[in-house]
């Protein structure tokens, strides 16, 4: 079992995303129900992270990047010791190399 710490950027990553749906979608459950389903997906990894797989970002940097998908955004995060770091959330039509 693994500890999860939500990086700074990814807290942001996460708020500027929930934010658009918010604008997008007004009136609607929607926002709060992918907020709160990417928080459990995030919570999950605590004991899932080792079952995904490497991310197409991972060639990108020195450590081992994991992804997670959840609908059509990426949990990217990488695992240290018996901590799980999400690193970064972002929508997969996003260019993976504008991180």
């Amino acid at each position: 079992m693994f500890r999860v710490k939500v990086e700074q950027e990814a807290k942001a990553n996460l708020g500027a995303h929930y934010q658009n749906l918010q604008e997008r979608y007004p009136g609607s459950d929607y926002p709060e129900e992918w907020y709160y389903g990417i928080r459990e997906a995030i919570r999950d990894l605590a004991s899932s992270a080792e079952e995904c797989g490497p991310a197409y970002e991972d060639r990108f940097f020195a450590e081992k990047i994991r992804h997670r998908l959840y609908g059509s955004y990426k949990i990217l995060f990488t695992i240290r010791g018996d901590l799980v770091h999400i690193l970064y959330i972002r929508h997969q039509s996003q260019d993976p190399e504008d991180l």
